[in-house]
């Protein structure tokens, strides 16, 4: 595999994971002030996991000197504020929310997964991201076993974060 490949992967899996700090930030700042404190706790216990997802990767950026995306600025406005309009519609929201941002993350980590083993290198990152793969899958089972209620409204949001998270893969791989 060649170094900048490389480079996107853990560029653009480093941005993924603070973004996710970043919406579950969010929705735990507005869960918190309207007092939800069993959705609190399960968004809290996912955040947890996202952290030390993100460390891991910081570990990466730093050791193999990948140049992190220049749009973390956006990416941790965008997911925060996310993250706290998930909360306006409740409950099924705030999980509509990390379930459409898991379903992606677990495609796009499916993907580095076989490129990975394709490739036969990098046996340390691929072990890291298919232990971080099953977490993920975890959090979208969670997330979608707590919703409530499929509306149409709430397809329409999932679909709105899935092509927003699609998006922002795109660009973080390569910015």
């Amino acid at each position: 595999m060649k170094r900048k490949r490389l480079d996107e992967i853990i560029r653009v899996d480093h941005a993924g994971e603070h973004g996710a700090i970043a919406i579950y930030k969010g929705q735990l700042t507005f869960l918190n002030l309207i007092g939800d404190k069993k959705t609190s706790a399960i968004v809290s216990e996912m955040a947890q996991g996202e952290q030390k997802h993100a460390n891991e990767f910081d570990r990466l950026v730093e050791e193999r000197k990948t140049r992190p995306t220049a749009l973390m600025p956006l990416w941790n406005i965008a997911g925060y504020t996310l993250g706290a309009l998930s909360v306006l519609g409740g409950k099924n929201s705030v999980m509509a929310c990390t379930e459409a941002v898991e379903d992606v993350i677990d495609k796009h980590y499916s993907s580095q997964i076989e490129e990975l083993e394709d490739s036969g290198q990098e046996k340390e990152i691929l072990k890291t991201i298919k232990e971080f793969h099953a977490e993920e899958v975890e959090h979208e089972k969670i997330a979608k076993n707590e919703i409530s209620e499929n509306t149409p409204a709430l397809k329409a949001f999932k679909k709105a974060v899935e092509v927003g998270c699609k998006a922002a893969i795109n660009l973080s791989e390569k910015i």
